[in-house]
């Protein structure tokens, strides 16, 4: 294992530094090196800090006396118990807009009640607290007066920090989380992934891929969007100059037995770390430190040249050899997943013939890859998501959809290479419980599962299972129809009601167009859908509620979105019952010949 005040200066050298919503304290270690992280908690022996939403353990031995008193302090402040809080340590707190949380009570004064809110503390005015909520803090506090209800009190502007805005004329990097602002004023913390066809894709800090359409975005996210479009775009092809010259180096020999060693490597700095080698390709290393199981994952460009070669070296022996890929094992709202090889970040892979499918470390998504016979097609990717949604309904002019987030699983599953029958069961941040139930094999895919809220709760949670058909031509906006021809040729979506004559939408075609074709025919709920044609080869796939008896079956196109190949999506769901859908009722997805 590396010394241990080495851990600080790694990690200060290597990951970004970006904290908009938690306190962030100077962590000096023995040697005399400075991080800058936010503390989670602390024991006896070791403190854990927060670095860009990455927790790190700590040694008290290895800091300074002055970073081992903060930690006592901070400690002490927090009233912090050795271990994350329990689910009856958690209370509902409101605000005067009805705005609930769950969170951890740790202190209150007279004016203020400071709570422990997703691993990290924070302080709220009681003048903006519910009554109810102000007399929890004061009985949890043990001062059990109410205060007046007859006083006047100030509207809150929230219950959490508010974030502010990336300014995209400043400085920004691609490796930090961006507060982008929506066309309606809300803000959503979360990296970019791309810029295409109009639409941005972003990555929260949960995992959750999120992709908006510039139409409901500000004239800030929009800016923001195309600066990190351009960074990005650099960064593309300075890693395809650096694949080129990573063919041609010089690589030191290896053994299949260095892949399960640990190594020394040094980055840009000099600076010398005990790791091992977990997987690689042309946009980054993935590592763990000596004796920690989170894996880092770096651009080759963070080591010496020296590194860059025995990284290499070790990436070309893993293709080769006979190695089982790397798991990580489940932790809060994750089951256990892959570290590496190229199912990467997944839970449970099934892989034939004609298609591939995997589950993701979430729990709640899925991949499908679908194969072509025409080596000159490129396998096309769908999209499962098994929702957990709720109404937000704290402005009455503007309710909004949200999804709730999951903080445990119930025994989770091991990654698999081979698992057909996958049952998920767990909780909800207000306390529900869900279960999902997946069975995966050659002959198709099937999905049912139902939710369940706790007493009292006044947002209701509904599930549905959703499924997308992402665009795949790209630059579309900025093609000709004869450009395109070329992706799509006869692709088609054929769509099959519950009564009356299905309807085929050619790819080639606008919605609008095929849809005055129909002007003054009725189309209800639908009882499946296809789609085929060249895009996907001589396959299809089709989706088909096993019973549409009190269920809804319906396609969403995304606004701004004007031909079928740009993409689209299904949502299935209980008409009435929208907590459930039954085994007897799953959605069914058949991948075939045609």
């Amino acid at each position: 294992m590396f010394p241990l005040p080495y851990c600080l200066l790694w990690v200060a050298l290597l990951l970004p530094l970006s904290f908009l919503s938690a306190k962030t304290y100077i962590w000096t270690d023995v040697n005399g090196q400075k991080i800058e992280a936010a503390f989670v908690r602390s024991t006896a022996d070791s403190v854990t800090i927060s670095i860009d939403g990455q927790e790190l353990d700590l040694p008290l031995d290895s800091l300074s006396a002055f970073s081992k008193a903060l930690a006592l302090k901070l400690k002490a402040e927090l009233g912090s118990n050795t271990s994350p809080p329990h689910p009856k340590d958690l209370h509902p707190w409101k605000d005067l807009q009805g705005r609930v949380i769950q969170a951890e009570f740790i202190e209150a004064t007279s004016s203020t009640v400071k709570l422990l809110w997703n691993g990290q503390p924070f302080e709220l005015s009681l003048a903006t607290l519910s009554q109810e909520s102000k007399n929890l803090a004061r009985k949890l506090s043990g001062s059990l007066a109410p205060q007046s209800q007859d006083t006047p009190q100030p509207r809150p502007t929230g219950t959490t920090p508010e974030l502010k805005a990336t300014d995209p004329s400043g400085p920004v990097d691609l490796n930090d989380e961006h507060v982008w602002l929506s066309a309606d004023g809300r803000t959503l913390l979360a990296k970019f992934v791309e810029f295409e066809n109009d639409e941005i894709s972003l990555l929260t800090k949960s995992g959750q891929d999120v992709q908006i359409h510039v139409d409901n975005l500000s004239k800030q996210a929009i800016g923001l969007g195309n600066k990190l479009k351009v960074l990005n775009e650099e960064k593309k092809k300075k890693a395809q100059a650096f694949v080129l010259a990573r063919k041609k180096m010089k690589v030191p020999s290896v053994s299949e037995q260095d892949l399960d060693k640990v190594h020394q490597f040094k980055n840009t700095e000099g600076v010398t770390i005990s790791a091992n080698f977990i997987d690689a390709d042309d946009t980054g290393v993935t590592i763990t430190l000596d004796g920690k199981s989170q894996p880092m994952e770096l651009t080759w460009d963070r080591f010496s040249k020296e590194s860059q070669a025995l990284l290499e070296a070790l990436r070309r022996k893993s293709l080769t050899a006979n190695r089982a890929p790397t798991t990580i094992p489940a932790k809060g709202g994750k089951i256990g997943y892959f570290a590496s090889g190229r199912f990467k970040g997944y839970n449970n892979v099934i892989q034939t013939e004609r298609f591939d499918v995997a589950l993701s470390s979430s729990g709640t998504s899925l991949n499908i890859w679908l194969k072509s016979d025409n080596p000159k097609v490129s396998p096309k990717t769908f999209g499962v998501g098994l929702r957990a949604e709720y109404t937000d309904k704290t402005n009455p002019k503007k309710w909004r959809r949200k999804g709730r987030p999951i903080v445990s699983f119930n025994s989770p599953p091991e990654p698999s290479m081979s698992r057909e029958k996958t049952t998920l069961t767990g909780s909800f941040s207000n306390g529900g419980t869900f279960q999902y139930d997946i069975e995966l094999n050659s002959k198709g895919l099937l999905f049912w599962g139902k939710v369940r809220d706790p007493g009292g709760e006044e947002w209701p949670t509904r599930f549905s299972i959703g499924v997308s058909v992402p665009g795949f031509v790209p630059d579309s906006k900025n093609k000709q129809m004869n450009e395109i021809m070329p992706y799509i040729g006869d692709g088609t979506l054929i769509m099959q009601p519950e009564s009356g004559k299905s309807r085929a939408y050619p790819y080639k075609e606008k919605w609008a167009t095929i849809s005055n074709k129909f002007k003054g025919q009725k189309f209800g709920s639908l009882k499946s859908a296809t789609v085929m044609g060249f895009p996907y080869g001589n396959n299809k796939m089709m989706i088909i509620p096993t019973n549409t008896s009190g269920m809804s079956f319906n396609r969403y196109v995304s606004y701004g979105r004007i031909f079928p190949f740009q993409g689209f999506s299904f949502e299935y769901e209980g008409s009435e019952n929208k907590k459930e859908i039954p085994k007897n009722k799953a959605l069914k997805i058949l991948l075939t010949g045609v």
